[in-house]
Parts: structure tokens; sequence; C-alpha cells
């Protein structure tokens, strides 16, 4: 066989690496190798030699990817169920949560909970949002954050301001958590302060779900933020004022300084609120000098 450009050379080479691989495995196969050349699930590939299954079927047992599947269509479904039919779906997801190690399910379980709780107080639920944001996994506390959000902020009671109690218990949580992570300036604490703000910044991204009338510690964790520290490096303020900005509507864009005079005026500790700024001002501008947004 001759090959006159390029096309055609790779296509000899790929054929030739083809028919060496399967007279490897015929080889391999005849010599009574046991160990599979590739894993496969397709059954039509299955028959070629050397080729050995993924993973075998058990009767009764559903995969990781697949449990995941089902605890997103209960969280779907839950969302619409009458109370009857939230109660059953909460119960299997407790129960579901209990039994497993694996975090990604975990995390599954908490996002599900959220939308089956909403429009329905649930005490099981808020227990478990607790835990899970006060557990040592980073991405727990993350989706617990964002679940105490989705808990009280989506569905027609929260909409019409009929759970309060709701809505003041998950600024509580989520406030108590934000000051339980504070910074350290420990030799070699850089890892652990990273995590820690992942935490806040998902916080003070919750929190911007509520309304002020919820609680008053709603925006006494957002000033929090806008203070931030000084191993910070912004995010906390820019996250903290986006959440300002959707809670009170003002055009303060993601100016740290605006915001925290405007919560003084909040306060009565100035006698007028600063100025709301033109849209071009609010958009995030970039320092010549270290090239970070600003």
């Amino acid at each position: 066989m001759y090959c006159y450009d390029r096309k055609s050379t790779r296509k000899c080479a790929r054929l030739c690496a083809f028919r060496l691989a399967l007279a490897c495995a015929f080889a391999l196969e005849l010599a009574g190798c046991s160990t599979p050349i590739f894993w496969t699930d397709n059954k039509a590939l299955l028959y070629l030699p050397g080729a050995g299954r993924r993973s075998d079927e058990i009767p009764g047992y559903i995969r990781p990817w697949e449990r995941i599947e089902l605890i997103e269509e209960k969280g779907k479904k839950g969302a619409k169920c009458k109370p009857d039919e939230k109660d059953v779906l909460l119960a299997q997801l407790t129960d579901e949560f209990e039994k497993t190690d694996s975090p990604n399910i975990k995390r599954a379980v908490i996002d599900a909970m959220a939308r089956v709780s909403s429009n329905y107080s649930n005490p099981a639920a808020e227990k478990l949002f607790t835990d899970a944001l006060n557990s040592d996994d980073l991405a727990l506390n993350i989706s617990a954050s964002r679940a105490l959000g989705v808990y009280c902020s989506e569905g027609e009671i929260a909409q019409q301001g009929g759970n309060a109690r709701e809505r003041k218990f998950a600024i509580e949580t989520l406030a108590n958590r934000y000051r339980l992570a504070p910074y350290s300036l420990e030799p070699g604490s850089e890892e652990e302060n990273a995590k820690r703000k992942d935490v806040r910044i998902a916080i003070l991204r919750a929190l911007g779900s509520f309304k002020e009338e919820d609680s008053p510690l709603l925006l006494e964790t957002l000033e929090l933020g806008l203070n931030g520290e000084k191993l910070d490096d912004g995010a906390l303020m820019t996250e903290a004022s986006s959440s300002l900005q959707k809670i009170t509507g003002k055009k303060y864009g993601l100016n740290g300084e605006t915001w925290l005079q405007y919560l003084e005026y909040k306060r009565g500790e100035r006698s007028e609120p600063p100025e709301e700024s033109s849209l071009v001002s609010r958009l995030p501008q970039i320092s010549n000098e270290t090239g970070i947004f600003k």
C-alpha cells in the first residue's frame, strides 16, 4: 500500500495501528490473558477480543450518577407537590443523605431538599441545612448556603411574604456561620483562609435573596463583607455590594465605600444618603498598575 499525501498517510497510520491492536488482542485472547485490553458497556464491542465490561449490572444497584439524576428529579417534582407528597419526598431525601458517604450525592440531596421545601416549612430540612452549613466539608457549606437562599426565596409563599419565620431563621443561620469562619494570621494558613473565603462568598451571595425587614442581621452581615479583612482581595466586598444592590435597589455598583456610607445613613449616622452613580461609573474598572478589577 502506497501513501502519496498527508491525508492518506494519516489514514494508513490509523489503519495500521488498528490492525496491530487487533492482532495483539487476538494473541492475548489465544494466550488466555484474563485482563481486558479496554473497558466498555457497549454490548456490540464486548464481542471483540480483549474487551471487558466496565461495570457489571447488579440487580437493584443504582450507579452514583443515576442516583444523583433521581435525586434531582425529586427536587423538581417536589417543588410543585402537595404537602403530603412533600413529606414523603423529604423523608426519602433525608434517608438518602444519612446513608451515603458520597459528597456529590449529599450536595445533590441538599439542593433537592431546598426545592422540595420551598412553599413548605420543614424543621427536618432546616436541621439538615444547618448541619451541612456547619460541617467540615467546604462543598457542603457552599451547597447549604445556596439551599437556605432557595428555601426562603422561591415559591408563592416566599413571594407573598408568608414565611417570615423561615426567612429570619435562614438569615440568622447564615450570619452565625459567617462569623465562625474568620481569617487566620498563623503562618501556613493560606489554604484554610481560601476555603473560609469561599464559604463566606457563598453566604453573602445567599443573603441577596432576602429583604431588609427580614432580620437586622442581614445588613449587619453584609457590612462585615464590605469591610472584609486585610488578607482579602476584594471578593467579599464585591459580593456584599452585589447582594446589597439586589436587596435595596440602590445604584452604587460595586463601590464598597459608598455602600458603607449608605448603611451609615440607614443607621442615622449621616444626614443624607450618598449620591447614586451613573451606569458607566458602576461598571468594574481595571487598575492600570495591577490589572485587578475594582
